[in-house]
């Protein structure tokens, strides 16, 4: 999990680090190279295209847009569980070298991955993605230091409906059931919000290489693709090394489950460990928690 002297000088400074804990989010130097980002487009090709490297044991239960769904917002998550070339973009060591800076944790492993292709011009809302965070979805999890990266595979314009960040909304209170992914009017979520004003909606006008993070806490969206071109990107969604699964039961009672919680193999208490190598690698260890384990770089 070693880092070459190019990608250590595009780390997050301390400064860097400090504006993401005070704003949830964080924007990179372009960090992730064109041969990277095309041998990953080929995989999405290729799983779009309904290729498999690795079958996964649930057949429902998450999103995985398929040709019979139609010229719609294709959503797929876990690919990097199923497909090779997506796999070696999701896990590659900058990204948890990133993770590690911004979050201080030693060790940072894969949790979950969402690719979301826009196409362009789609009728009305269809391509929006309503404000949530993704703490809402992430009950089950012990840590309040998960946080996602997201990657454009071009240039991302505002036309585009790039992804956009809540500034400092990390910091709110009373998110904690804003589960409204699929929500398409923004301005009606908006006015749902905790009392805080004015709103600062930041976008990821991001060019290709580069990557923005956040706060698994913050609040982020997106609005419609009202250009000609189609708008890709990947989300990975990685966990610090004191994430933990807990028991966690709703308004009614009832126990939370995830569908991660079918991949992941049970832990010696019988819950799903979400640390089991084989469905949440680690991405990134630092020098003195690698000798410890014996691990090398994936």
């Amino acid at each position: 999990m070693y880092l070459t002297p190019e990608e250590e000088a595009v780390l997050p400074s301390d400064s860097d680090v400090a504006f993401y804990r005070q704003h949830g989010w964080y924007r990179s130097k372009q960090v992730l190279s064109d041969a990277l980002l095309d041998h990953a487009l080929i995989g999405i090709q290729r799983h779009f295209g309904g290729e498999r490297d690795w079958l996964l044991p649930p057949t429902s239960g998450f999103s995985d847009w398929k040709s019979s769904d139609g010229n719609t917002l294709r959503n797929a998550e876990v690919v990097a569980l199923q497909n090779a070339q997506i796999r070696a973009l999701a896990l590659h060591p900058i990204l948890g070298a990133i993770a590690a800076r911004l979050t201080g944790s030693p060790t940072i492993r894969y949790f979950a991955d969402t690719l979301v292709d826009k196409p362009g011009m789609l009728p009305d809302d269809e391509s929006v993605v309503g404000w949530h965070t993704d703490r809402a979805y992430w009950g089950t999890c012990t840590s309040d230091d998960l946080l996602t990266m997201w990657i454009p595979f071009q240039d991302c314009t505002v036309e585009m409906g790039p992804l956009m960040y809540v500034d400092g909304s990390h910091l709110w209170s009373g998110t904690e059931d804003l589960r409204t992914f699929r929500c398409k009017d923004l301005r009606d979520l908006e006015r749902k919000f905790p009392d805080r004003a004015p709103i600062a909606k930041i976008p990821m006008t991001l060019r290709r290489g580069e990557l923005s993070v956040h706060h698994c806490r913050l609040i982020h969206g997106s609005g419609p693709n009202t250009s000609e071109a189609p708008r890709l990107a990947l989300a990975v969604h990685l966990q610090d090394a004191g994430n933990r699964y807990r028991l966690y039961r709703n308004t009614k009672g009832i126990p939370w489950h995830i569908f991660l919680d079918d991949l992941a193999p049970p832990g010696e208490d019988g819950f799903p460990d979400y640390t089991h190598p084989s469905v949440f690698p680690t991405l990134w260890q630092q020098p003195d928690e690698r000798e410890a384990t014996g691990s090398d770089r994936i």
